[in-house]
């Protein structure tokens, strides 16, 4: 490929065998030409590179790039560093995309002359087209108005706002932005930014990202210590970005989402069996949940904030009791 191309498409891939062929198919069928694929086959054991190989003697647009294991941030930044295009786009290598998905948001964000532009999705068991809608429906917002949706109450809009796969970046929003290395969630550590630095994003309610969940990865699915530590440093790091940005609402919605991850966290370390010393971890999410909670006294509605204090403490009084 000689021409710069529209979009680079950035793909993860860890043992991704069983997936990542109906992810590429999805990808080749487009209506939507104009792109390079950079898979990035982070350290796999099964047959996930000899499948990708096929891929790029078949399609000039491919690029295959090996690492050693480190996991899907580091695989992105690969990536990023290798993309000629002049459009960013990120698909994990177990989901697939509607045929129309490219051609859809680069039009989006090329005629509304946004940074960011941003589908819906939807999880499911199997690879089924029939879960993609074109309405044509969307919605502008900047950046501020973007980020009260990212840190608001509604949990469909927070997941589908903080998701780093269904949406088309310009690539300028990359120059001095990379993914955390060695975290467990990246997406949190990364959108608040790219979210802050645009000017304008575009939203359509339409399902065009089909993000696979299989039987399988939802047994395999564990919650560990990791886990916990990550989710508060993510939004230590968010208030410290947001505390001095002069936008009260926005500072209140980061609080009140922080101590609700006191809630959320009590009761999935309860229901661990991964997390061996269980106090510790109990010990940790209540010092940085007081740390906070002192913090937000004065910037959280108080009937709110009491709440949530209450309901707090009732969280890790239970799980105290189960232990």
């Amino acid at each position: 490929m000689n021409k710069q191309p529209c979009i680079s498409i950035i793909i993860p891939a860890y043992n991704a065998g069983k997936y990542i062929e109906k992810c590429i198919q999805s990808i080749i069928n487009q209506d939507f030409r104009d792109f390079e694929i950079i898979i990035v086959n982070d350290g796999s054991t099964d047959d996930t590179k000899a499948i990708c190989e096929k891929y790029v003697k078949l399609d000039d647009r491919i690029k295959l790039i090996s690492t050693e294991n480190r996991g899907a941030g580091s695989a992105r930044n690969t990536g990023i560093s290798e993309a000629k295009g002049k459009y960013i786009s990120f698909i994990d290598a177990d989901d697939f995309i509607a045929k129309w998905y490219y051609s859809r948001m680069c039009t989006m964000l090329e005629e509304e002359n946004a940074d960011i532009v941003e589908c819906h999705y939807r999880r499911t068991s199997k690879y089924d087209e029939s879960i993609f809608t074109n309405t044509g429906t969307q919605k502008e917002y900047t950046n501020m108005e973007k980020l009260l949706v990212l840190y608001g109450e509604d949990e469909g809009e927070y997941i589908n706002s903080v998701l780093v796969t269904n949406k088309l970046y310009r690539k300028e929003l990359f120059k001095e932005v990379r993914f955390p290395v060695n975290r467990i969630i990246d997406d949190e550590f990364i959108m608040y930014k790219l979210t802050y630095n645009s000017k304008k994003i575009i939203s359509t309610p339409d399902i065009m990202y089909g993000y696979f969940q299989s039987e399988e990865s939802i047994m395999r699915a564990t919650y560990k210590e990791k886990r916990v530590h990550d989710t508060l440093d993510v939004y230590d790091e968010v208030y410290e970005f947001f505390k001095d940005k002069g936008n009260d609402e926005l500072i209140e919605k980061i609080l009140i989402r922080y101590l609700g991850y006191g809630i959320e966290l009590t009761q999935k370390t309860s229901k661990s069996r991964d997390i061996a010393d269980k106090n510790r971890v109990y010990e940790y999410i209540k010092n940085k949940f007081e740390e906070k909670a002192e913090m937000a006294e004065e910037k959280v509605d108080k009937e709110k904030y009491n709440k949530i204090k209450k309901e707090f403490y009732e969280a890790l009084d239970v799980a105290a009791l189960e232990e």
